[in-house]
Protein backbone atom coordinates (compact mmCIF):
# COMPACT_ATOMS: atom_id res chain seq x y z
CA UNK A 1 0.00 0.00 0.00
CA UNK A 2 1.40 3.96 -0.98
CA UNK A 3 2.10 5.23 2.53
CA UNK A 4 1.03 8.98 2.81
CA UNK A 5 2.58 11.05 5.50
CA UNK A 6 2.23 14.97 5.46
CA UNK A 7 2.89 16.45 1.95
CA UNK A 8 5.21 12.66 0.90
CA UNK A 9 4.19 10.01 -0.52
CA UNK A 10 6.45 6.41 -0.73
CA UNK A 11 5.93 3.70 -2.98
CA UNK A 12 8.71 1.33 -2.06
CA UNK A 13 11.98 2.80 -3.52
CA UNK A 14 9.92 6.27 -5.14
CA UNK A 15 9.76 9.16 -2.81
CA UNK A 16 7.27 11.67 -3.76
CA UNK A 17 7.28 15.36 -1.97
CA UNK A 18 4.17 17.36 -2.46
CA UNK A 19 6.11 20.45 -2.71
CA UNK A 20 6.57 23.05 -5.57
CA UNK A 21 8.53 21.55 -8.32
CA UNK A 22 11.88 23.28 -8.62
CA UNK A 23 12.78 25.12 -11.78
CA UNK A 24 16.23 25.01 -11.80
CA UNK A 25 16.98 21.71 -13.75
CA UNK A 26 20.41 20.63 -15.71
CA UNK A 27 20.28 21.81 -19.62
CA UNK A 28 20.66 18.44 -19.98
CA UNK A 29 20.93 15.54 -17.56
CA UNK A 30 23.50 13.35 -17.15
CA UNK A 31 22.94 9.63 -16.98
CA UNK A 32 22.07 7.66 -13.96
CA UNK A 33 25.89 6.64 -12.50
CA UNK A 34 27.47 3.69 -14.58
CA UNK A 35 24.42 3.79 -16.72
CA UNK A 36 25.60 1.50 -19.98
CA UNK A 37 23.70 -0.18 -23.07
CA UNK A 38 22.57 -3.82 -22.91
CA UNK A 39 20.70 -6.73 -24.35
CA UNK A 40 17.20 -7.38 -23.01
CA UNK A 41 18.44 -10.84 -22.23
CA UNK A 42 21.96 -9.79 -20.84
CA UNK A 43 19.86 -7.93 -18.66
CA UNK A 44 18.02 -10.48 -17.19
CA UNK A 45 21.30 -12.89 -16.37
CA UNK A 46 22.82 -9.65 -14.46
CA UNK A 47 20.03 -7.96 -12.64
CA UNK A 48 19.34 -9.94 -9.31
CA UNK A 49 15.50 -9.06 -9.67
CA UNK A 50 13.16 -10.41 -12.10
CA UNK A 51 13.15 -7.89 -14.93
CA UNK A 52 9.77 -7.22 -17.01
CA UNK A 53 8.26 -5.95 -20.22
CA UNK A 54 5.32 -4.77 -20.78
CA UNK A 55 3.58 -6.97 -23.52
CA UNK A 56 1.95 -4.14 -25.28
CA UNK A 57 4.65 -1.86 -25.52
CA UNK A 58 6.55 -5.10 -27.07
CA UNK A 59 10.17 -5.08 -27.01
CA UNK A 60 12.38 -2.32 -26.37
CA UNK A 61 14.27 0.45 -28.81
CA UNK A 62 16.72 0.44 -26.15
CA UNK A 63 17.69 -1.35 -23.26
CA UNK A 64 20.07 0.55 -20.07
CA UNK A 65 21.17 -0.62 -16.95
CA UNK A 66 23.03 1.68 -14.27
CA UNK A 67 24.54 2.05 -11.09
CA UNK A 68 25.93 -1.67 -10.73
CA UNK A 69 26.74 -3.37 -7.01
CA UNK A 70 29.82 -5.06 -6.89
CA UNK A 71 28.71 -8.12 -8.01
CA UNK A 72 27.55 -6.15 -10.87
CA UNK A 73 23.99 -6.30 -10.51
CA UNK A 74 22.47 -3.22 -11.55
CA UNK A 75 20.54 -1.16 -9.83
CA UNK A 76 18.19 0.24 -12.52
CA UNK A 77 17.13 -1.29 -15.73
CA UNK A 78 15.16 1.38 -18.42
CA UNK A 79 13.33 0.10 -21.11
CA UNK A 80 13.00 2.88 -23.89
CA UNK A 81 9.93 3.16 -26.23
CA UNK A 82 8.74 5.54 -28.79
CA UNK A 83 11.75 7.32 -29.87
CA UNK A 84 12.72 7.66 -26.06
CA UNK A 85 9.09 9.35 -25.07
CA UNK A 86 8.15 6.29 -22.73
CA UNK A 87 10.74 5.09 -20.39
CA UNK A 88 10.00 2.15 -17.97
CA UNK A 89 12.20 1.89 -14.83
CA UNK A 90 12.40 -0.99 -12.66
CA UNK A 91 14.30 -1.87 -9.79
CA UNK A 92 14.85 -3.60 -6.41
CA UNK A 93 12.64 -0.74 -4.34
CA UNK A 94 12.61 -2.79 -1.15
CA UNK A 95 15.22 -1.27 0.59
CA UNK A 96 16.38 2.53 0.38
CA UNK A 97 14.70 5.51 -2.19
CA UNK A 98 16.11 5.61 -5.31
CA UNK A 99 14.37 8.16 -7.33
CA UNK A 100 12.92 11.55 -5.70
CA UNK A 101 10.43 13.69 -7.15
CA UNK A 102 8.57 16.85 -6.48
CA UNK A 103 5.04 16.98 -7.28
CA UNK A 104 1.79 18.55 -5.61
CA UNK A 105 -0.42 16.79 -7.59
CA UNK A 106 0.52 13.21 -6.75
CA UNK A 107 -2.24 10.40 -5.30
CA UNK A 108 -1.83 6.66 -4.45
CA UNK A 109 -4.33 4.81 -6.72
CA UNK A 110 -5.38 1.44 -6.85
CA UNK A 111 -4.14 -0.93 -9.10
CA UNK A 112 -5.40 -4.40 -8.28
CA UNK A 113 -3.79 -7.76 -8.41
CA UNK A 114 -0.89 -8.34 -7.19
CA UNK A 115 0.23 -4.99 -6.73
CA UNK A 116 0.43 -3.67 -3.72
CA UNK A 117 0.83 -0.29 -4.06
CA UNK A 118 0.70 2.46 -6.42
CA UNK A 119 0.77 6.35 -7.51
CA UNK A 120 -0.36 8.38 -10.23
CA UNK A 121 1.26 11.87 -11.60
CA UNK A 122 -0.51 12.84 -14.15
CA UNK A 123 2.00 16.12 -14.95
CA UNK A 124 5.59 16.62 -16.04
CA UNK A 125 7.63 17.22 -12.38
CA UNK A 126 11.40 16.81 -11.60
CA UNK A 127 12.61 13.62 -10.74
CA UNK A 128 15.95 12.54 -9.05
CA UNK A 129 18.20 10.19 -8.98
CA UNK A 130 19.24 9.07 -5.59
CA UNK A 131 22.49 7.28 -5.34
CA UNK A 132 23.49 3.80 -2.98
CA UNK A 133 24.77 6.15 -0.47
CA UNK A 134 21.32 8.25 0.10
CA UNK A 135 22.76 11.35 -1.71
CA UNK A 136 20.41 13.39 -4.74
CA UNK A 137 21.95 13.13 -7.98
CA UNK A 138 21.37 16.70 -8.86
CA UNK A 139 23.18 16.08 -12.41
CA UNK A 140 20.86 13.50 -13.18
CA UNK A 141 17.53 15.71 -12.21
CA UNK A 142 15.44 15.59 -14.97
CA UNK A 143 11.76 16.38 -16.08
CA UNK A 144 9.65 13.27 -16.25
CA UNK A 145 5.86 13.37 -18.09
CA UNK A 146 3.25 11.79 -16.50
CA UNK A 147 4.05 8.89 -14.53
CA UNK A 148 2.93 5.55 -13.24
CA UNK A 149 5.14 3.82 -10.15
CA UNK A 150 3.85 0.59 -8.53
CA UNK A 151 5.10 -1.89 -6.71
CA UNK A 152 5.30 -6.01 -6.87
CA UNK A 153 6.59 -7.95 -4.37
CA UNK A 154 10.44 -6.99 -4.43
CA UNK A 155 10.45 -5.00 -7.48
CA UNK A 156 9.58 -1.01 -8.19
CA UNK A 157 8.49 0.17 -11.58
CA UNK A 158 7.99 3.63 -12.79
CA UNK A 159 5.89 4.11 -16.28
CA UNK A 160 6.94 7.39 -17.58
CA UNK A 161 5.85 9.49 -20.72
CA UNK A 162 2.14 7.66 -21.26
CA UNK A 163 -0.29 10.54 -20.67
CA UNK A 164 -3.79 8.78 -20.42
CA UNK A 165 -4.17 6.78 -16.61
CA UNK A 166 -6.11 4.13 -18.34
CA UNK A 167 -3.37 3.62 -20.93
CA UNK A 168 -0.76 3.81 -18.58
CA UNK A 169 -2.51 1.13 -16.34
CA UNK A 170 -3.66 -1.11 -18.70
CA UNK A 171 0.56 -1.11 -19.70
CA UNK A 172 1.19 -1.91 -15.99
CA UNK A 173 -1.22 -4.78 -16.76
CA UNK A 174 0.77 -5.85 -19.67
CA UNK A 175 4.22 -6.33 -17.69
CA UNK A 176 5.56 -9.96 -17.76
Amino acid sequence: MAEVIGGLLRVAGIEVRAEPSRTSLPATPGPLPSQGGSSLDAVRRAAAFPVGVPGVLGEPEQVLSADPDPQGHPRVVTLVYQGGSVRFDQFDGRLETTFLKTSPDARPVELGGPVLAAAWLPLPHPVTYVGRDGVARTETARLAGPTLIWTTGAVTYRLEGISAFDQATATASSVR
